[in-house]
């Protein structure tokens, strides 16, 4: 899953130049690993790019920043989120919709894509639903909880519904731009959360009426 989400970031390795020679460097050895770990892979210390004894290898371990945190192949909430977007059947681009969402995440926060989207959608997320039943002539509005799954959905429902009101040529920067309103506090997604809230809170004594 999110393959194209994995190549951009080993395209965004920042790129150098070296001298024509048969021996690694520290450099080489360094931008071999941050490409293996930006594509989901751990290098293999076994089989090291820079043999050990030669004039540029150096036995200090340098810690290189990493430049993207890749979210994993398979996670249940990016799953989900790019069933949502689906759209006609069209799977491919649908996740391709939501690898580029990440992408406009960590470009416009420099900050790992994944942990946002989760705490946006915890924060969007409602606690409650409110049922309509008749009883007696009249229409009684009852609360219901919603589990895990359910909260989920309202609360991808609510940042795609919102997002389109954002500004941005692309589905995805529109996504983006939502997902961290979301984060900041300034969303008509959580806007309709605490309006769903208050009015379950209105109607709090229905809670026990059998429907």
């Amino acid at each position: 899953m999110l393959p194209s989400l994995r190549i951009t970031a080993t395209r965004c390795l920042p790129r150098y130049s070296r001298m024509m020679s048969t021996v690694g460097s520290e450099k080489d050895q360094s931008i071999f690993d941050q490409a293996l770990a930006s594509v989901g892979q751990s290098p293999n210390p076994t089989q090291p790019l820079l043999a050990a004894g030669t004039p540029g290898a150096s036995s200090s371990n340098t810690t290189i920043p990493t430049i993207m945190e890749i979210p994993p192949a398979e996670d249940p909430l990016l799953h989900y989120f790019t069933s949502s977007v689906l759209t006609h059947g069209h799977r491919a681009r649908a996740a391709r919709i939501t690898s580029n969402t990440l992408l406009h995440i960590h470009a416009f926060t420099r900050a790992p894509p994944l942990p946002i989207l989760r705490k946006a959608i915890e924060a969007a997320a409602p606690a409650v639903r409110t049922l309509m039943h008749k009883q007696g002539g009249k229409v009684l509005a009852k609360p219901v909880a919603l589990g895990e799954k359910q909260r989920t959905r309202k609360a991808v429902q609510a940042i795609l519904a919102a997002s389109k009101s954002k500004i941005g040529r692309t589905v995805e920067e529109r996504l983006a731009r939502e997902i961290i309103a979301v984060v900041q506090g300034k969303s008509a997604a959580l806007d309709n959360k605490e309006a769903i809230h208050k009015f379950a809170m209105v109607n709090r004594g229905n809670a026990q009426t059998r429907i």
